[in-house]
């Protein structure tokens, strides 16, 4: 007879809303960046993600966005909008000059007080998630976007 601990983790991976899919192996997902100031919602973003064979690097300020990225650019970034000393504007901006970035798309965290849809950079990001997001959604999010590859038409209907 299985021991409790083992039946909860077995029915954890049964879970098909949100949970484990057969698509979910390791190796499959490509790095993703999180770079967010408020280490309880990086952190706990991080894990959920990684729970998924992503390969997430965190960061807490802009300067470590920029070295993440200059090593090695990652296939989807998400970012807080007004990250310290390199808010989601100047981010898009940067990403744009570079060949090997422009391409690269980003996921803007919004705060739920903050006019989401009067920015004007609104058609450089692939996404929005109004904090406080569900993982769940954060996860549906990523997912939308790295099967939609490039930033294109597909995002303007979610903004």
């Amino acid at each position: 007879m299985p021991t409790k601990s083992s039946r909860s983790r077995s029915d954890r991976r049964r879970v098909p809303r949100g949970g484990r899919r057969p698509a979910d192996r390791p190796g499959k997902y490509p790095p993703l960046l999180v770079a967010e100031s408020y280490d309880g919602v990086r952190e706990s973003c991080s894990r959920y993600l990684d729970q998924f064979n992503f390969q997430v690097v965190q960061a807490a300020h802009g300067e470590q966005v920029l070295a993440h990225v200059a090593a090695e650019p990652p296939h989807v970034i998400l970012t807080e909008l007004n990250l310290p000393a390199m808010p989601a504007l100047r981010l898009t901006q940067w990403l744009a000059q570079n060949w090997r970035t422009r391409k690269v798309p980003v996921i803007v965290l919004a705060e739920e007080g903050e006019s989401v849809e009067a920015l004007e950079f609104r058609n450089h990001v692939a996404g929005v998630l109004v904090k406080p997001f569900s993982l769940v959604t954060m996860l549906d999010e990523v997912r939308r976007v790295l099967r939609a590859g490039v930033p294109g038409e597909s995002r303007q209907a979610r903004l």
